[in-house]
């Protein structure tokens, strides 16, 4: 017991290191354009995780660790697969995430993970405009004497007298994609260790832009219902490079979280409570929790109840101060999630309905043999 105290606690001091090494490096980062650059890699992955807050560092399944933490694909005993589709904000946003997780063979364990957030077919209107100034006479009209002594002729703006040719409306895209290759190994501590390696792509219209970040991650589970989780994300500043030559950057970011799971005697049903604290290094911003400098820190928590050993009902609260709620049926195949997004931004914006399917290829695979 001592024993991995000590080790326990040599751990805390490298992480504590890592941590004050991390924000000592990227201060002088903060004059930079970064702010808000990584936003698309908060969202969330996985209906299940999601319905619970994000309060999943410590608890995420294997098939959503690759995100959340993935020192937890260690405890993955199945190869699964996952899929999941999401219209955010009233299907303004659309999210996709799909995810494979490998049984752990010896020390390691693997994972992958993919996912897209866009916004798709949004009108282009820049060559629809007829701009021709505010008498609506242009060059090539009989009538045509000249630009208009007002200068709305070619000014790029919808003046009065102009129009639109709603044949030269268009359409682009915006879409952020981050691809994950995640791996796990226990230390001979009792903590578990993850890291992530992920490549970022993103697009807007014609434009491009391309970014290779770092996540490493711990779990240690204290007692048999308890376990603390802890995810460094973007530990070295990641970088993105535009095709015009423009640069952004993601800066370091933290997530801590605690899981319990009890069941009370003489009641049907088991009781996931979860909490966690995100910590990211990006200066002043709003819908925070509690502000120290550079230091932001928000608050995440979320309850899973289980009934019998296949239905589940969750409930959480986001970094954000937005609630979720979901459900989801397990069997020994996998299981479907469904849940729903609700207060806060999606108040103003429009709630949001999420479907997850997880399937377990070899128990899928053998009662499918077993039905034919």
């Amino acid at each position: 017991m001592n024993d991995n105290r000590s080790n326990f606690m040599k751990s805390y001091k490298f992480f504590a290191a890592t941590i004050l090494l991390m924000f000592l490096f990227d201060l002088p980062l903060f004059g930079m354009n970064s702010k808000y650059t990584g936003e698309f890699l908060k969202i969330g992955l996985g209906v299940r995780e999601m319905s619970l807050g994000g309060a999943t560092v410590a608890s995420a399944q294997p098939v959503s660790s690759v995100y959340w933490n993935p020192a937890l694909l260690y405890g993955n005993q199945t190869f699964s697969g996952q899929i999941m589709h999401t219209e955010e904000f009233a299907g303004v946003l659309n999210l996709d995430h799909l995810s494979l997780v490998l049984p752990r063979k010896g020390e390691y364990a693997y994972g992958f993970g993919f996912f897209r957030l866009g916004v798709d077919d949004i009108p282009d209107t820049r060559n629809a405009l007829i701009d021709v100034g505010s008498d609506g006479i242009g060059p090539g009209h009989p009538d045509y004497s000249g630009p208009d002594a007002d200068g709305s002729e070619s000014n790029g703006k919808l003046d009065d007298g102009e129009r639109l040719d709603f044949g030269e409306i268009g359409s682009f895209g915006s879409s952020e994609n981050a691809l994950f290759f995640s791996v796990a190994k226990s230390l001979k501590s009792q903590i578990i260790v993850g890291g992530t390696v992920k490549g970022i792509y993103k697009s807007l219209g014609d434009s491009r832009c391309w970014g290779v970040g770092f996540d490493v991650a711990a779990l240690y589970p204290w007692k048999a219902n308890l376990v603390f989780g802890l995810s460094l994300n973007d530990i070295s500043t990641t970088f993105l490079f535009w095709g015009d030559g423009e640069k952004e950057l993601i800066l370091p970011s933290l997530r801590g979280g605690v899981s319990w799971t009890f069941a009370p005697q003489g009641i049907p049903f088991v009781l996931r409570p979860s909490a966690g604290l995100d910590m990211v290094f990006e200066g002043e911003q709003n819908d925070t929790d509690l502000q120290l400098g550079f230091l932001n820190v928000r608050s995440r928590i979320g309850l899973e109840i289980q009934f019998k050993d296949f239905l589940m009902l969750r409930a959480g609260r986001d970094d954000l101060g937005s609630y979720h709620v979901g459900c989801g049926i397990d069997t020994p195949l996998g299981s479907i999630d469904y849940g729903f997004a609700m207060g806060g931004a999606y108040r103003i914006l429009g709630e949001s309905h999420r479907l997850g399917l997880t399937i377990h290829f070899a128990e899928f695979g053998r009662g499918l043999r077993r039905w034919l």
